[in-house]
């Protein structure tokens, strides 16, 4: 009876809801509906674009624009003379991305919420709104033509700084083949052409890496002198310390960081199943803690087996299976695993058949493809803790069909349990899909993601609010929004403090629904480009379009109608006929 009174009362409801929807589209696209224009829907696009201009045009004459531009031309070659990282080629060009990307990415929120905020406050202070709102130019269009204008003036310094972030690189690059050709000749012994013959083949190395004479570098360089790779290791063995490790980095440059790679991440178990038959047998012995919750049980009994399945005890392995492209023969198919491990407790340094085990490493083998055929391949070594790794995998590891076998097993001699995240994708299948550009181009498009939705937030807080009341609420809202793993912790809401029966407890779900609701509100896109660029992944055009169909096309439309409806009741100006 109380489902089908339900069901009576939630269709009466819809319709009444459709009906009312009906209406106010109908009286929204009235033409005289509010104000001169309406929502009139002909001539848009020409006073979109006019108010756009007219926005963009403000903003240079305010030297608003001019002076965010002057901060990027001065601080990105400021960030390629010194940035240095590790020290090596690679630490120091991952330094330069993060610093010209992350920087640019604040620099231009910054602008955006000052440039939106004052875009219709001032003119409305200044009267100068007069001019245009007694002009039959509906005000939607209005709002509209100046979230353009503070996209366009952002896709344009944006343009201004990802240019410059290239060319940062090529001559970070370029600064390094220079030190190369000095030390080929200086330390190496090789005549002038000689050397410049070894840096121009840095550019046309391909394939995975490897350790020693397998490295590809010395095939390279040995066509390139005619030599044999004997040869070329005793020429690079002259060479300073700094220059041979910075060999090594740049050809993990090429392959980690200057390549567009997307990730397969390993499968994460279905424990539903598990879960039933460990809770059931749990219930018929009848060891079902008592004045615990069902839920409460059964996460209890989840993270237990989680717990089991990503941990590798002494002398146990696991194996994942992963499904990529095909490889293709005579191309640059490069594919590696990254894995991310912790420990039990810190490793101490150890001795193990004559070599020395490091501490804060683990002595793990690692198995690349089928081992029940001939290709399977093995590769025992030493690998650091709480660090981020990555192991190539040669083409013969890999299946025609693309599917990838990857096996580990604990053989650290210190009995320590080795403890994989999988959930937390610290285990994946990196592959090659584009170039740096393309990585780049990728990344400047999520930055402008956030800029969107700031955008629609400084336009609606303008409609109503002062320049800078509306400049500092915005401000604050995008910090808060920036921080909001901080507020989680520091109201207790995050997974480690929730309490026992958090799902009984109402002032810790009253907490956490308050800190979930505002991170969803203030959320501005959580993408993070920045750290796609430094580890050479595409952020993807699903993650693109995904992310701006949340956060620009909902949340920020969702905003900008609330600017229109606000806009559209303010009086401001009477129209006298």
């Amino acid at each position: 009876m109380e489902n089908t009174f339900f069901m009576i009362m939630f269709t009466f409801g819809g319709l009444m809801g459709l009906l009312t929807l009906v209406y106010v589209i109908r009286q929204a696209f009235n033409r005289q509906a509010g104000e001169v224009g309406g929502w009139e829907l002909r001539g848009a696009r020409q006073r979109i674009t006019a108010v756009a201009r007219t926005t963009l045009a403000e903003g240079i004459r305010a030297k608003v624009a001019s002076g965010f531009a002057l901060m990027i031309l001065v601080a990105i070659p400021l960030f390629w003379l010194t940035a240095e990282g590790d020290g090596t080629i690679k630490g120091r060009l991952q330094m330069f991305i993060s610093y010209s990307m992350g920087f640019t990415g604040f620099i231009l929120a910054l602008l955006t919420i000052l440039f939106s905020c004052r875009s219709l406050s001032v003119e409305i202070v200044s009267r100068q709104i007069y001019g245009v709102v007694s002009k039959p130019i509906p005000r939607w269009q209005i709002v509209a033509g100046k979230w353009v204008g503070i996209m366009t003036l952002n896709v344009l310094l944006l343009a201004l700084a990802v240019l410059m972030t290239r060319v940062g690189t090529t001559i970070i690059v370029e600064r390094y083949k220079g030190t190369l050709l000095h030390d080929l000749e200086t330390y190496g012994a090789l005549t002038p052409s000689q050397a410049a013959a070894v840096v121009d083949r840095l550019e046309q190395v391909r394939g995975p890496g490897a350790k020693g004479m397998g490295s590809p570098l010395i095939a390279a360089f040995a066509d390139a002198l005619g030599k044999t790779r004997q040869q070329i290791g005793d020429i690079l063995i002259r060479l300073p310390e700094p220059s041979r490790v910075n060999l090594r980095r740049f050809d993990e440059l090429r392959r980690q960081v200057l390549v567009a790679r997307t990730g397969i991440p390993a499968p994460v178990p279905d424990l539903t199943k598990d879960i039933d038959e460990l809770y059931d047998r749990l219930k018929s012995e009848d060891r079902l803690p008592e004045g615990w919750s069902d839920k409460r049980i059964r996460d209890q009994i989840r993270t237990a087996l989680g717990a089991q399945y990503i941990t590798i005890a002494p002398g146990d392995g696991r194996q994942w299976e992963m499904k990529g492209p095909p490889p293709q023969e005579g191309s640059d198919h490069i594919m590696s695993i990254r894995f991310k491990f912790r420990t039990s407790s810190p490793p101490l340094a150890a001795r193990f058949e004559g070599r020395t085990l490091e501490a804060d490493t683990l002595l793990c083998l690692w198995g690349l493809g089928d081992p029940r055929k001939p290709n399977f391949l093995e590769q025992a070594d030493t690998f650091p803790v709480n660090t981020t790794n990555e192991l190539e995998i040669p083409q013969q590891g890999i299946e025609p069909d693309g599917t990838i076998r990857v096996s580990v097993v604990n053989i650290d001699p210190r009995r320590l349990d080795a403890i994989f995240d999988i959930e937390g994708e610290e285990v994946e299948v990196l592959y090659r899909v584009g170039s740096f550009e393309l990585s780049l181009f990728q990344a400047a498009l999520a930055l402008l993601i956030p800029l969107a939705c700031l955008a629609a937030f400084g336009v609606c807080a303008s409609t109503f609010l002062s320049f800078p009341v509306g400049a500092l609420i915005v401000l604050t809202l995008y910090i808060i929004s920036s921080s909001m793993g901080f507020v989680a912790d520091s109201l207790a809401v995050s997974e480690e403090y929730a309490p026992p029966d958090y799902d009984r407890d109402l002032a810790y779900q009253i907490r956490k629904t308050t800190v979930e609701t505002f991170g969803w509100v203030l959320s501005i896109g959580d993408v993070d480009p920045v750290r796609h660029l430094i580890e050479g992944r595409a952020v993807g055009w699903r993650i693109l379009w995904e992310k701006t169909w949340k956060f620009v096309l909902v949340k920020g439309m969702l905003v900008m109608l609330v600017a229109v409806w606000v806009f559209r009741r303010r009086e401001l100006a009477a129209v006298i006929v």
